[in-house]
Parts: structure tokens; C-alpha cells; sequence
């Protein structure tokens, strides 16, 4: 979580004003004094900063060049104080650095029609300048600041007579605007975006009841509100796409459903696109509790979005950890609404997120054969278990970044590492940091886990830093493969001992028996003398939870008959 947040700006920013209480409410607000953003960006602030930066404080428009926007040296002067002073924050700390920037001014929209005027092509260089930034800095975040201020229309959330008395360039209202957006990307940064939509048949995928009109009766794909209903399954296919599991709930008959998916000409959605079903006549909140079971996610994962009053009501007593949102009325509202969902939106999509609706699909099947199996082992010899080491590198430390991020489960220490410290780590590891990825009978289910063990102060002991694994391939005993991959790399260096902490959380309580059952030892059970080398190890790792420990020499893992044991790492 973050706690204390440091707010530095180009104008004088109002810090009593009620405004900010949307951040206050979350965070121990720092404002510092007015202007001093230069000292707060060369300082390498350890707290997290919001930067506000006004373009007209520190470029005068009179003195905007008419450039080409083909020729950027000019525009690169006059942005250079900005990025230089933003670079050498980047450059000196990994805590995260969100710019809200504004290039607002009062313009003629007659002078712009041609070919725009020369404070325009400024502030879209300022936009390009900032988004290279961003793409080489996991660090920072950017929030165009005209662009939420639109919706509550730009005059009312500027204000003159505050720049002129207090140089404040916000009304009230653009401040609480510019809170309300900043919290709501500050709490993505602390924690991750609902993984599952859940989604309605009649009268929210289309207009209309099925099991009464027909599929040739519904409301879909025509001019008017048919077309509303299609572009509000393109909302949700595009938040598939960026990695959301859509899940349809519906009381209906499933052949009607299933009919109007397959059939239906106007449809944006096919059966494809979603990851589980539950179409019967079940309440509603069992049946997300089903899929919840089915997917192996927690509750508070699912948002539910429903047209029928009475069925969000049910949700939201039932369970009151799904997220059940008010829509309006009016249809047309929807696809927007969808769209610009904050607890829908992640900062990124890797081709992991792409991938995620057959990866649970075939996580699905597997649940599903696994419940028919007479013999668990007998049964998981059969689908052809067939894991390997991929290395964290720049094409994968993406992936490493969102597992540590996103895992809960099956995760001892579930530390959520930025990318700065995850670099640090993996350098400190060498081949004692790596992702592992699983193929088997039901497909390639992408890169699942993380393994990070650092070198202790004693040369032939190992601190587990880190060891996770998805939930979608649980079941699997893969996470026995993942420690013996990691003994093998441990003992070609000479590694003797292998210390392990576990800290319990609400949700890893999966976990808890998995140092024990694969032959660790608690640290009170240790002799006298491997207890005290095992305390000096572990002295620098921070540690609050509980220790383990054990002698190489001697483990014996189990589950591993299930595997190839091939540890190469894949290039």
C-alpha cells in the first residue's frame, strides 16, 4: 500500500482546499512549498510523487516558436528544464512518479482550423516527449489532465480569479476532478484490476427475452439501440482483449443462449470469447460463486453488471464482494460507461493478458476431468505434464512484474516487487531467478511461476526471496518441479541449505503446508547449531514470518515422477 504521497506543482495548488479529500481520504498528502517541483524531481523523493505541471507556467505562449512539427529542436528548448529534472528523478528512484500535465490555454478554434497554431504543436510534443518517457520508465505514470477535466467542461475547471489571487490555475471543481482521477491510478499502482466481467443475456447483450421473442426477435445489430447493444459487446470484448475474462450468468434456457451466440448475425461475441457459463435457472449469486470456484478466484475479482434492479440487489447482499455497478437506464450510456471502467483498467497487457480466456478454459477442463478421476496421480501422469525454465529477461520481466502483482494464492511471501527492485534481485540471483512455463494435455498455459533465491551472507546457504505460482494450474504439484528445478541450479554452485519464510495472509493459506510437506524444517525444530547459521543468514532478509529450512543434501521432494525433469533454460 502506499501511504505517504508527496504533491509538488508548477502553480500554487489550494492544499486546504476540499478538492483533494478523494486522495486525502487515502493518503498522508505532502505539498510542500509552491514551485518547488525542481527540488522535489532532483531530491530522488523516496515517496511517491504527483507532479502537477501546467505548460503555460513554464513556457510563456508569446514565446512559442511557429515550428514545423517536423522540426522539434525548438520545441525540444524549450521542454528541456521539464525533462531533464523529470529524467533525473526516473534515473535515482523506482518509487512511482504520476505527471498530471495540462496544456490548456483559451484558443480560437478558427486559428487552429488549418494547420493549428504554434502552442498546439507544442503541447502535442510535450504529449509525444512524455509517452517515450513513460515506455522506458515503469515508473511513471501520466494523466492528461485536459482530458479528465472535458467531462466537467474545461471553463468550469479553470479558473482565472484563482490564478490571479492565489496562482491556482483550478477551480474546486478541477481539483476534485485531478484528485479523484490520481487516486483512482494511485490505487491501480497498490492493487491490481477485477480480473472477471460478468455479463447478463436478455436486455444487457441485447434487447429483448430470448426464450419469448426468438433470436429473430432480439434487439441486436440494427440502427438504433441494436447498435447500442453491439457496441456494448465491444466494450467487453475489448477489455478481453486487454485481459478481463468475460463469464455470462443468465437465466435461460442454454440452447436459446448458446443459439443467439453461434447464430446471430449481429452479435460482436462468440462463444469463444467467453471463459465460463452459467446459464440455468439458479440464483444468480450461486452461480458466480460457481464460477468463482470454477476459476479458482476470489470474489472480489468479479464485477457483475446486470440491467434488472432486483438481480443487482440480490448480488450485492449476497455478496457484497463482487462489485455490482448502477447502470443507467438508458442503453446508449453503456458502452462508454463499460469502456471507461477505472476497476476494469490495467496499466499494461502482455500476450499473457491476450491469452487468458483459453488458459482458464483449460484450466476448466482440467477441474472438470480431475473431479471424474479415480486416482489423482494416475490421472495427472496422463496429461502429460511438461514444464521448463524461461529466463527473466527484457522480453519476460514483464510477466515476472504482473505474477508478483496479481498472485495471492499459492505465493509465500506474496512481496510485490516494482521493476527497479525486481532488476535488482534478479541480478543478485543470477540463475537463481526464473519463470517456469507449463504445457500439458490441455494446452500451453504460459509462464505460471517465479522463483527468486538470493545468495545469503554465508556462501553455501539460499534465501528463497521469492516462490509463486498462478492459480490456473494448481493441482498440478508443479510447484514441487519449481523447488527441485531450484535445488538442481543451488547445488551445481555448492549450495547446501535453502531458507524459506512464509507469511500468512488472508489468501495464501494454500500455502502454508507446502515448506513442511516438501521436506523443510521450521527453524525451532532445527539442531542448535544450523538453527544459529540459519538466523545469521537470514538477518539481512527482513524477515516477519515464518522460517525454514532445509539441508539439500538430504530432500526428498515428492511429486516428481509426474515430470521430465529437464532444467535447461529456454533461450
Amino acid at each position: 500500500m502506499l501511504n505517504k504521497v508527496r504533491i509538488t506543482s508548477t502553480s500554487n495548488l489550494l492544499p486546504g482546499n476540499d478538492g483533494w479529500r478523494s486522495l486525502a481520504d487515502h493518503y498522508d498528502l505532502d505539498f510542500g512549498e509552491y514551485g518547488d517541483w525542481p527540488q522535489v524531481l532532483m531530491s530522488a523523493e523516496a515517496a511517491p510523487v504527483i507532479w502537477l505541471c501546467f505548460l503555460e507556467d513554464l513556457v510563456p505562449p508569446h514565446i512559442v516558436p511557429d515550428a514545423a512539427i517536423d522540426n522539434a529542436e525548438p520545441f525540444d528548448d524549450l521542454l528541456r528544464p521539464l525533462v531533464q529534472a523529470l529524467g533525473k528523478r526516473l534515473a535515482d528512484t523506482a518509487a512511482p512518479t504520476l505527471v498530471v500535465w495540462s496544456a490548456w490555454r483559451p484558443a480560437s478554434p478558427v486559428r487552429a482550423a488549418r494547420d493549428g497554431d504554434p502552442w498546439r504543436k507544442l503541447a502535442r510534443h510535450l504529449d509525444k516527449t512524455l509517452n517515450e518517457l513513460a515506455a522506458g520508465n515503469a515508473g511513471l505514470f501520466l494523466l492528461a489532465l485536459d482530458d479528465v477535466l472535458a467531462t466537467s467542461g474545461l471553463d468550469a475547471c479553470f479558473d482565472s480569479r484563482n490564478f490571479y489571487a492565489a496562482r491556482c490555475r483550478l477551480s474546486r471543481r478541477g481539483i476534485e476532478a485531478m484528485a479523484t482521477a490520481a487516486a483512482a491510478v494511485f490505487a491501480r499502482i497498490s492493487e491490481p484490476a477485477k480480473k472477471v466481467l460478468v455479463l447478463d443475456c436478455d436486455n444487457t447483450l441485447w434487447g429483448g427475452i430470448v426464450g419469448e421473442v426468438g433470436m429473430e426477435g432480439l434487439v441486436i445489430g440494427q440502427d438504433g439501440m441494436g447498435q447500442a447493444f453491439v457496441d456494448f459487446q465491444r466494450a467487453a470484448l475489448s477489455l478481453k482483449q486487454q485481459g478481463t475474462l468475460l463469464a455470462i450468468v443468465s437465466k435461460n434456457n442454454e440452447n436459446d443462449v448458446h443459439d443467439v451466440f453461434k447464430n446471430h448475425p449481429g452479435m460482436a461475441l462468440n462463444m469463444a470469447d467467453i471463459a465460463a457459463w452459467r446459464v440455468n435457472w439458479r440464483e444468480k449469486p450461486d452461480n458466480v460463486q460457481a464460477l468463482a470456484k470454477e476459476l479458482d478466484l476470489d470474489l472480489d475479482s468479479f464485477v457483475f453488471w446486470d440491467d434488472n434492479p432486483l438481480e443487482r440487489e440480490k448480488m450485492r447482499h449476497a455478496l457484497p464482494q463482487v462489485l455490482t455497478p448502477e447502470p443507467p437506464v438508458d442503453v446508449t450510456l453503456w458502452p462508454g460507461l463499460l469502456g471507461a471502467m477505472d476497476e476494469l483498467a490495467s496499466f499494461t497487457a502482455s500476450a499473457e493478458d491476450r491469452r487468458k480466456t483459453e488458459q482458464y478454459r483449460h484450466r476448466a477442463d482440467f477441474i472438470a476431468e480431475t473431479e471424474t478421476a479415480d486416482n489423482e496421480h494416475d490421472f495427472l501422469v496422463t496429461i502429460n505434464l511438461r514444464p521448463h525454465i524461461q529466463a527473466i529477461d527484457r522480453a519476460t520481466k514483464a510477466r515476472a512484474l504482473q505474477l508478483c502483482a496479481k498472485t495471492n494464492q499459492f505465493n509465500l511471501r506474496t512481496r510485490r516487487h516494482r521493476d527497479a527492485d525486481l532488476t535488482q534481485l534478479i541480478e543478485r540471483a543470477g540463475d537463481g531467478a526464473f519463470l517456469v512455463n507449463l504445457e500439458d494435455r490441455f494446452g500451453d498455459h504460459g509462464l505460471t511461476g517465479l522463483v527468486i533465491a538470493l545468495p545469503a551472507a554465508t556462501a553455501d546457504i539460499a534465501f528463497l526471496e521469492t516462490f509463486l505460482l498462478s492459480c490456473r494450474v494448481l493441482g498440478r504439484h508443479l510447484e514441487a518441479w519449481m523447488l527441485k528445478a531450484l535445488i538442481d541450479i543451488l547445488s551445481h554452485r555448492g549450495v547446501d541449505w535453502l531458507v524459506a519464510e512464509y507469511v500468512p495472509t488472508k489468501r495464501n493459506v494454500i500455502a502454508r503446508n507446502f515448506l513442511s510437506d516438501h521436506g523443510f524444517i521450521a527453524l525451532s525444530g532445527l539442531p542448535p547449531e544450523d538453527r544459529d547459521r540459519v538466523q545469521a543468514a537470514t538477518a539481512e532478509m527482513a524477515c516477519g514470518g515464518e522460517i525454514y529450512a532445509a539441508n539439500l543434501s538430504s530432500l526428498s521432494i515428492p511429486h516428481l515422477d509426474l515430470f521430465s525433469h529437464d532444467t535447461s533454460v529456454s533461450a
